[in-house]
């Protein structure tokens, strides 16, 4: 009888402490290692790290992302985003509060130049409530050519509407987005402006489940250059319908 009871109590002690400390988010990433160009003018580009933030558990819970390590060229930066993208000097941003099985996309923007280098960011998100529940990625980027190979990226089959980058922007920004579902279906990209105006539709077309982009030169429907402002990009598609701010500074 002692023995069995010796026995309980080890079962106990071994099992309750992971019952209170389990994880209560997950975090993907479509890769955490990529390869790309150089970018082609002085001007840059971006690429970026779709990663996705899920509430695992029965509660709410609050998120923070921190940048602890930002090891990257001089001319490069990198930004983090969710839903839009703060400054690069900013090390930390926070989710909105995600309940119950609800997710948000978290991207991590590295902005590179012409010259061929590579550069690594370390990201730990934690638990605001819980700090002693954390998670921690490394994500490396690099633009040497003899480095380059093709980047397969893992889609989550919904449909999602990414921000815009870069964002503030001039005169050129990219729209990410994923089509889910199974079939090929039409797919509308609208730009409109603060008062609802239709600026330009930038993309209509079929289009297959998984990740897309396009890209708006801030200009109209007839080829102008528009103003400085907000402008707001609208996904459309069979099943969907999205929308997203962007800001065009001169």
């Amino acid at each position: 009888m002692k023995i069995y009871l010796q026995i309980i109590t080890f079962i106990f002690l071994i099992l309750i402490p992971f019952q209170l400390h389990s994880q209560n988010f997950s975090w993907q990433a479509d890769t955490t290692a990529k390869t790309t160009t150089p970018a082609p003018t002085s001007i840059g580009k971006a690429v970026i790290f779709y990663t996705y933030l899920q509430n695992i558990s029965n509660n709410p819970i609050n998120l923070r992302v921190i940048r602890t390590s930002n090891q990257i060229p001089t001319n490069w930066s990198s930004s983090l985003c969710i839903g839009v993208c703060a400054a690069p000097f900013v090390d930390s941003i926070d989710a909105p509060i995600l309940i119950a099985g609800q997710d948000t996309l978290l991207e991590l923007v590295f902005n590179v130049d012409s010259i061929p280098n590579n550069g690594n960011v370390t990201l730990k998100v934690k638990n605001i409530s819980e700090p002693t529940e954390f998670l921690v990625k490394d994500f490396t980027l690099a633009t040497i050519p003899t480095l380059l190979r093709k980047t397969n990226i893992s889609v989550s089959g919904k449909y999602r509407l990414f921000s815009n980058y870069p964002n503030p922007f001039n005169p050129v920004t990219t729209i990410p987005f994923e089509i889910g579902g199974k079939g090929n279906q039409r797919t509308i990209i609208i730009v409109y402006n603060v008062v609802g105006q239709l600026i330009k539709k930038i993309f209509d077309g079929h289009l297959s489940p998984g990740l897309h982009q396009v890209s708006w030169d801030g200009r109209d429907a007839l080829g102008r250059s528009v103003s400085s402002g907000i402008y707001f990009f609208e996904l459309r598609t069979e099943q969907q319908f999205m929308m997203g701010k962007m800001f065009l500074l001169k």
